[in-house]
């Protein structure tokens, strides 16, 4: 296994001996593309404004690698989020977690006087971002988050901060969102400065709001359902999961989560699943890209057009042909 130490500052300087570890370079103080041998994808830095600086990871490896983040004198807070749609290891202040999976936590706070390694699966592919935020930026925060620990009774080493817990579903777009961009756009710079200022904005605001507002619900319950209602609208070309399948993804149990869900939702997963999956069926239909109704109803995962056509007027209030716009027929 190949072992990268590195150190993170808020400047791009840190790039140069980690690239050199890596028998490449850096670009433009930005880009290291990873060489072939270690698989491929890159990575990308850049600063976000005064005291908060970003590094964006996509890549591919099939050389083991092990990242290892050394203590250096940049007093700096690291905000990871992991999108990957696999485990990930992370080692924080001596101890494993996985990281990145739908069924694991995927965000994690890391004081950088605390050293961290972190292992990416072997040809996966590893899509992650890391906000470097300056701690004079953060006092109020880390003196809340402290407090919360003391009063649950959860032990914290001093002057060891670090958190561990779920990206909230409107982050998780907004991660998405960036698998669509190419790093070499010149809107890209401006693009993921905007939305590490929005992620850090949605982490805020779930932890204040947390602070002022009762809910019957916990944080992580919250956030675990967000899990599963973003679940089910990245997957409405599939048949529906399954409560079991959703409650245990939740770590809830089914009667819990089917309260849960209703509470946060106001209606059932079934129901969700389904009302979304016919606000697409709808956007299909009208997509001029399908030859028959019964293309569409196979891209959807149906295999009866009935059952299709009495939800769809159950939903919509239309026929399906109301709004199927057929695929124009191009002679040769």
């Amino acid at each position: 296994m190949k072992k990268i130490l590195h150190y993170y500052s808020l400047t791009p300087e840190w790039q140069i001996p980690f690239a050199k570890q890596l028998d490449t370079s850096v670009e433009d103080d930005k880009i290291i593309v990873f060489p072939e041998k270690f698989g491929h994808g890159h990575s990308y830095f850049t600063e976000v404004t005064a005291g908060i600086s970003v590094y964006f990871v996509d890549i591919s490896i099939h050389q083991a690698i092990k990242l290892c983040r050394q203590k250096s004198e940049h007093e700096l807070y690291i905000f990871h989020f992991d999108l990957s749609e696999h485990i990930n290891l992370i080692k924080i202040d001596n101890e494993d977690y996985q990281i990145g999976s739908y069924d694991k936590l995927d965000l994690a706070i890391i004081d950088n006087q605390i050293e961290s390694s972190y292992k990416p699966t072997l040809n996966e592919r590893t899509f992650a971002l890391r906000i470097l935020v300056d701690k004079k930026l953060l006092n109020d925060f880390i003196e809340k988050y402290k407090h919360k620990i003391e009063s649950s009774g959860k032990i914290q080493k001093k002057d060891a901060f670090y958190h561990y817990g779920n990206i909230d579903s409107n982050s998780i777009l907004l991660l998405k969102s960036l698998k669509t961009k190419s790093i070499r756009d010149v809107s890209f710079a401006p693009y993921i400065k905007g939305v590490s200022l929005k992620l850090l904005g949605n982490f805020f605001n779930r932890f204040y709001d947390s602070e002022n507002k009762k809910n019957i619900l916990t944080e992580a319950e919250n956030d675990a359902i967000d899990k599963t209602k973003n679940f089910l609208l990245s997957n409405l070309h599939s048949p529906f999961p399954s409560v079991t399948f959703l409650a245990t993804m939740a770590g809830m149990s089914e009667s819990k989560y089917k309260m849960a869900f209703k509470k946060c939702n106001d209606t059932t997963p079934n129901n969700f699943f389904i009302h979304e999956k016919m606000k697409l069926a709808q956007q299909i239909l009208q997509s001029g890209e399908y030859s028959s109704i019964t293309e569409v109803i196979y891209e959807l995962n149906y295999s009866k057009l009935s059952y299709f056509s009495s939800k769809y007027f159950e939903i919509i209030g239309k026929k399906p042909m109301e709004d199927f716009i057929k695929k124009p027929h191009h002679k040769k």
